[in-house]
C-alpha cells in the first residue's frame, strides 16, 4: 500500500517525467544538446521521485538501503546533467572544455553506490527511524546510516551545489533584476532544500524530505526559461523570416538598380571609349607618378607612338623638345596639384619632327581623390597656317584701317535729331548759344547716342577691356570739359552741315585725359534721320601735350618754374581787364634780393641757383593760388595780386614775402641769408597799363633799396617802409 507521504515524490516524478520525455522528444528532433541536457535533468528528477517513493514505502532496512543507493545515483545523475545544462546555457567556455573531468568523478561516485555492499557505503547495522506527520497521518521512515564514503559524497555534493550557486550568481551579478532571474531563483531553492534534507539526515530535526520539490522547482524554472527562449526564438525566427523577405525584395530591387546602373555605366563607358577612340584630339592619361596609362588612337597617329610603347613612359621626356622641357614639367606638376592648364606649343613625334599643338591638361578625380591627369593635344598646324594667312591679310587691312591711330565709330543720332527738332518747335533758334548755356542738355543728348559699332583702335585708345565695355559705358569718356565741343557738333549738324570737325577732350577708362580731333559725318541717305553717323576720332594727345609743354617752357622760367616776362604781361593784362569790369584793384610787387651777389661770389652760382629755387618754392606755397609769381631777371621777381578791394590788403602779403625771404636758406649744409626789397604799384591808382605798372613798381623798389634794403615802398608814397 502506498503511504500518504509518497504522494509528493509521485507527483514530482510524474511532472518531471512528463516534462523530460516531452523535452527529450522535442530536442532530439532539433538536435539541440542544451535542451537534451535539460531533458535528462528532468528524467533524473523523475528517477529521484520514484526511488524516494520506494524509500517512503520500505518496510525493511534492506529495501530502504536499496532506495537510498538509487537516490544517491539519481542525485549524481541530476548534478551532472544540470551542471552540463548550466555551463552550456551560460556559455562558460572553461567548464565546457573540462566537463569530462566532472563526468569521470560522477561515474566514480556512482560505482560504489551500485556495486559495493558494506558499511563504508551504508551501515546495515545502524538505522534511523523518522516519524513524520502529514495530512493528519503519522509516517515512519526507515533509513540506513551513511558510511564514510557516502558521507564524503554528500559533502562533495554540498560543495558542488554551492559551486552551482556561485557560478550562477557571478554570471547574473550585474543584472538589474538579479533576484528575478529563473536560474538564480531555482539555484537558491535547490540549495535551501538540499540543506534542509541534509539537516534532517544528520538528525537536527524531524520533517519530510523536500529535495525532490527543489528539483521540481528547478525543472519548472528551467522549463519556463527554455519555453521563453523558444518563444523568443520563434518570434526572432518570424522576425528574421519577415526581414529575410524584406531583404529578398530589397535585394531584387537592388539587383534591378545595379543592373540598370551597370547597363548605364557600360553604356557610358562604351560611349566614352568610342568617343575617345574616334575623336581627332590626341588623349593621354597619366597616373600620379606622371607615367602614361592609356592613349587613344589619335595620340598614336599624331605622335607615332603605339599604346604598347607609350605605357609607363615619362611623357614629357618623350614628346617635349628639350628647349621646352622645363615649361612642360611645370604644366604637368600643376595638373598633379589639381589645376587646369592650357597652352600652345610644339611637341615632338617619334620620328623627331615637330607638330604645333594646343594643349589642355586637367586632373582626374575619382571619389574625391586625384588619381592622375588627362592631357589633350589638338594639332593646330593648319589653323596656324590659316591664322598666318588671316594675319597677313589683317596686317594689310590694319595698314589701311586698324593700325591707324584713328578711332572709328558707327553711331545712330536719330534720338538726338528728334530732341533737337523738339527744341526748334519750342522756339530755340540759336542752338549754339543754347547748348553753351545749358551743358546739362548736351549731357542728356550724349546719352541718347546709340553706338552701333566701334573698331579695335577705339578700345585701345580709350583703354577699354573690349568693344562691349566701350559701347555700354561710352558716357565715361565724356568729361564735363567735352560738353562745349559736343554742343558745337550738335548745333552744326542741326544747322544743316553734313559733317563737323573740331577738337574735343576725353577721359579714358583709366581716367587719363585724351585730346582728340573729331570728324563727324552723316552717312548718305540718312540726312533726315541721322540714323547713321560715321565718326573718326584722332588722338592728338601727344601733340597737344607737346604744344602745352612748348607753351609752358616758353612762358616759364626753366630754373624756378615761375612765369617769365611774357606770361607775366598776359596775366597782368587779364587781371587789369577783370578788375576794370568788377571795379577792383590790382597790385604789382617788384622784388629784388639783397645780398644775392655775395652768395654767388662766395659759394658759387650753383648755390645761388638753389637759393632761387628754394625761394620760389616758398613763395609758391605761401601766396594765393590766384596770384601770379614771375621771375624776370637774375634775382628779380614780380608778384601780381588780383581782385583787391582796398590797398590795405597788400601789406600782409608783402610782409609775408619779406619774412619767408629772411629765413635762412640751407643748401648742401651751407647756410645763406638774403633780404628782399619790394616796390609796389597799384591799378588804377598808379597806372592802367601793364608795362607802366611794372616800371613804376621797379622804381618803387629802388626807393626801398635806397632807404636801406629789406624794405618795401609804394610808388605813390614818399615814405620808405621796412618790416
Amino acid at each position: 500500500m502506498i503511504t500518504i507521504i509518497s504522494i509528493i515524490p509521485i507527483i514530482v516524478a510524474a511532472i518531471a517525467g512528463a516534462i523530460g520525455i516531452f523535452a527529450l522528444l522535442f530536442s532530439i528532433r532539433q538536435k539541440n544538446l542544451l535542451q537534451i541536457s535539460f531533458a535528462f535533468t528532468a528524467l533524473t528528477v523523475m528517477l529521484y521521485g520514484i526511488v524516494t517513493t520506494g524509500l517512503y514505502n520500505a518496510t525493511t532496512l534492506a529495501e530502504a538501503i536499496t532506495a537510498q543507493r538509487f537516490q544517491s545515483v539519481a542525485i549524481n545523475l541530476f548534478v551532472i546533467s544540470y551542471f552540463y545544462f548550466i555551463i552550456h546555457y551560460l556559455k562558460l567556455k572553461y567548464w565546457q572544455k573540462n566537463f569530462w573531468f566532472w563526468l569521470v568523478i560522477s561515474f566514480i561516485i556512482m560505482i560504489p553506490q551500485l556495486f559495493i555492499r558494506n558499511s563504508l557505503i551504508w551501515d546495515l547495522n545502524n538505522s534511523t527511524f523518522h516519524m513524520v506527520k502529514i495530512f493528519g497521518f503519522t509516517q515512519i521512515i526507515i533509513e540506513a546510516n551513511p558510511g564514510i564514503i557516502t558521507q564524503i559524497t554528500v559533502f562533495l555534493g554540498a560543495i558542488v551545489f554551492i559551486f552551482f550557486n556561485v557560478l550562477i550568481i557571478y554570471h547574473f551579478r550585474g543584472h538589474k533584476n538579479f533576484l528575478m532571474e529563473p536560474l538564480v531563483i531555482s539555484s537558491l531553492v535547490l540549495l535551501i532544500t538540499f540543506l534542509h534534507d541534509m539537516f534532517i539526515a544528520l538528525g537536527f530535526y524531524d520533517s519530510i524530505y523536500v529535495l525532490e520539490l527543489g528539483f521540481l522547482v528547478i525543472i519548472g524554472m528551467v522549463t519556463f526559461l527554455l519555453a521563453k527562449n523558444i518563444l523568443d526564438t520563434l518570434k526572432t525566427k518570424e522576425a528574421l523570416e519577415e526581414a529575410n523577405k524584406a531583404l529578398e525584395i530589397h535585394k531584387e530591387e537592388l539587383e534591378k538598380i545595379v543592373a540598370e546602373r551597370t547597363h548605364d555605366f557600360q553604356y557610358q563607358a562604351e560611349f566614352y571609349r568610342t568617343l575617345a577612340n574616334n575623336i581627332p584630339i590626341a588623349i593621354v592619361s597619366l597616373d600620379n607618378n606622371q607615367r602614361v596609362r592609356v592613349v587613344n588612337p589619335a595620340f598614336e597617329k599624331m605622335f607615332g607612338i603605339p599604346l604598347a610603347e607609350a605605357r609607363n613612359i615619362d611623357l614629357d621626356e618623350v614628346i617635349v623638345p628639350k628647349d621646352q622641357l622645363d615649361v612642360a614639367r611645370s604644366l604637368t606638376e600643376r595638373i598633379m596639384r589639381n589645376m587646369n592648364v592650357y597652352m600652345r606649343g610644339k611637341r615632338k613625334r617619334k620620328d623627331g619632327t615637330l607638330v604645333d599643338v594646343e594643349i589642355t591638361g586637367v586632373p582626374i578625380i575619382v571619389g574625391g581623390q586625384q588619381v592622375g591627369g588627362l592631357g589633350l593635344y589638338s594639332d593646330i598646324s593648319e589653323s596656324l597656317k590659316a591664322e598666318k594667312a588671316l594675319k597677313d591679310s589683317e596686317i594689310y587691312y590694319r595698314s589701311l584701317f586698324e593700325d591707324s591711330p584713328i578711332s572709328l565709330w558707327d553711331e545712330d543720332y536719330s534720338a538726338i535729331k528728334s530732341e533737337i527738332d523738339r527744341l526748334k518747335v519750342q522756339g530755340v533758334d540759336n542752338l549754339r548759344e543754347y547748348f553753351s548755356e545749358n551743358p546739362d542738355i548736351v549731357y542728356k543728348l550724349m546719352h541718347k547716342i546709340k553706338v552701333i559699332n566701334v573698331n579695335q583702335a577705339s578700345s585701345k585708345m580709350f583703354k577699354a577691356k573690349d568693344k562691349d565695355e566701350l559701347i555700354h559705358k561710352k558716357q565715361n569718356i565724356f568729361p564735363p570739359e567735352s560738353l562745349p565741343s559736343l554742343g558745337e557738333k550738335y548745333a552744326a549738324l542741326a544747322g544743316g552741315s553734313m559733317q563737323w570737325i573740331g577738337e574735343m577732350i576725353h577721359k579714358d577708362f583709366n581716367h587719363e585725359t585724351i585730346y582728340s580731333v573729331h570728324h563727324a559725318s552723316i552717312a548718305p541717305g540718312y540726312e533726315d534721320t541721322w540714323g547713321k553717323v560715321f565718326l573718326s576720332v584722332l588722338d592728338i594727345t601727344e601733340r597737344k601735350n607737346n604744344e602745352m609743354y612748348l607753351q609752358y617752357i616758353s612762358s616759364h622760367d626753366q630754373l624756378t618754374g615761375l612765369a617769365i616776362r611774357s606770361l607775366l604781361y598776359d596775366r597782368l593784362t587779364h587781371a587789369i581787364n577783370q578788375a576794370e569790369r568788377n571795379h577792383r584793384m590790382v597790385a604789382v610787387l617788384f622784388m629784388d634780393l639783397d645780398g644775392f651777389k655775395g652768395v654767388n661770389d662766395q659759394h658759387g652760382h650753383q648755390i645761388g641757383d638753389q637759393l632761387l629755387v628754394q625761394l620760389s618754392q616758398r613763395m609758391s606755397r605761401k601766396m594765393r593760388k590766384s596770384d601770379t609769381i614771375a621771375r624776370i631777371g637774375g634775382d628779380e621777381f614780380v608778384i601780381v595780386l588780383e581782385n583787391l578791394s582796398k590797398i590795405e590788403e597788400v601789406e600782409p602779403v608783402v610782409k609775408k614775402a619779406i619774412e619767408i625771404t629772411n629765413e635762412p636758406f640751407v643748401i648742401n649744409d651751407i647756410q645763406c641769408r638774403v633780404t628782399l626789397s619790394i616796390g609796389i604799384s597799384i591799378y588804377p591808382q598808379d597806372d592802367e597799363i601793364a608795362e607802366e605798372l611794372i616800371k613804376k613798381a621797379d622804381l618803387a623798389m629802388y626807393k626801398a633799396k635806397a632807404a636801406g634794403k629789406g624794405r618795401y615802398c609804394f610808388y605813390n608814397d614818399e615814405s620808405n617802409l621796412s618790416l
